[in-house]
């Protein structure tokens, strides 16, 4: 049976907006790399009453609840009473992590304010729980069903004691590894509307579910599991790819190592004009090894884009023309000749449509390197002409 995981941010200024709750979206993400579904999440202010009485809730309903947040030395960093009240027990002072505090100011020739002393105040038989980083400790307290672990809510210090300290006592406790995983497909050219229409409506094998995630230029799909039926996970993945397979262009995370390799060694020239050095900057991830230019008032149909790469006399060519009136024009060159094509660009800012240029232009790399179809249907990107030319 799945464990039950509970999430709790603190903090007026996350429940109020000023800032936002980025540690709930990484604990979630993180816990789910492991196998463990977060079940739910919660964001309370800075109200002791507030926090005695969800703490004493979920004690009875979880078995695992992160807390984030409230360990700092003001008196608005309330978790630790919280937890202590609700628990009916006293805060005590831990004479280690009082010790540490004093080391870590003196090593930056500083004395402790007597406000830190606060931080080392915590619930009577709490587990500390290490902070390598900062002076606020975090702990773990057992209180009736649920397994509380309290965290700092700076993100740096959060994300190192989850990594060091909390996931190995998880795996202790919950197994070394949760029945939940996900994979992850980062997809090009469609739209989340356009996702949507394809995939929405198809039944998915139980245990199964799908996930968004738009990150420009890609979207990212995550088919969610929760079942160990290797059938249904292997009917669910190639339903996905049957669907959008075509604008795949990377699995689990969105890297090209892959092309790094292909392109080692290549005599890569790219030209580049609407697209204002962004191509540039998107090669400049994966290899050093190409030369790149900026020009003004290149061609602006595929056509003439096409002829005028050729008459370069160049190996392999990428480039991204000037914007005409059907659109702007991206073509390659290879030995085998010249592909072009005109797409047009409905969007406004400026940043958006040079990454969006550019990654097109990019991806019509990639696919020549993979040896799949360099020209494929744009949802986002609408073509107006294509163009080819031999060698």
């Amino acid at each position: 049976m799945e464990p039950v995981i509970e999430l709790v941010s603190t903090g007026d200024e996350v429940l109020t907006g000023l800032i936002t709750d980025t540690n709930a979206g990484w604990l979630s993400q993180r816990l789910l790399e492991q196998g463990w579904q977060v079940r739910r999440r919660f964001t309370l202010g800075d109200d002791k009453a507030d926090l005695v009485e969800l703490f004493e809730q979920r004690s009875h309903h979880a078995d695992i609840v992160i807390v984030n947040g409230g360990l700092g030395p003001t008196s608005d960093d309330i978790s630790a009473e919280a937890m202590a009240e609700a628990a009916g027990v006293p805060l005590v002072l831990n004479e280690h992590w009082l010790g540490v505090m004093q080391e870590k100011y003196a090593s930056r020739g500083r004395t402790m304010p007597e406000s830190n002393i606060k931080q080392a105040m915590l619930p009577e038989s709490a587990e500390l729980v290490d902070n390598p980083v900062g002076t606020a400790c975090g702990f773990a307290v057992q209180y009736n069903r649920a397994l509380f672990f309290f965290t700092p809510g700076v993100p740096s210090e959060l994300k190192k004691m989850m990594d060091e300290e909390i996931l190995p006592r998880l795996r202790t406790r919950l197994g070394q590894q949760g029945q939940s995983q996900v994979r992850r497909y980062f997809t090009f050219g469609l739209s989340e509307s356009g996702l949507s229409d394809r995939l929405d409506a198809l039944s998915w094998p139980k245990g199964v579910t799908l996930g968004y995630r738009a990150n420009s230029p890609t979207i990212e799909l995550k088919l969610i599991i929760d079942t160990s039926d290797k059938d249904a996970i292997t009917q669910a993945e190639a339903q996905l790819l049957e669907q959008v397979g075509s604008h795949v262009v990377a699995r689990d995370e969105l890297k090209f190592e892959a092309l790094s390799a292909l392109l080692h060694n290549r005599d890569l020239v790219i030209f580049e004009d609407a697209s204002g050095g962004r191509l540039t900057d998107t090669l400049h991830t994966l290899t050093t090894e190409f030369e790149g230019h900026y020009l003004a008032g290149l061609p602006d149909s595929a056509e003439d884009l096409a002829q005028w790469l050729t008459s370069s006399g160049r190996a392999t060519t990428l480039a991204i023309g000037a914007e005409g009136p059907q659109g702007i024009p991206l073509a390659l060159l290879t030995e085998q000749g010249c592909r072009a094509q005109t797409l047009k660009m409905h969007f406004r800012d400026p940043l958006m449509r040079r990454r969006l240029l550019a990654f097109a232009a990019f991806d019509m790399l990639r696919r020549q390197l993979q040896g799949l179809p360099v020209i494929v249907d744009y949802d986002i990107l609408p073509r107006s002409e294509q163009f080819s030319l031999p060698r």
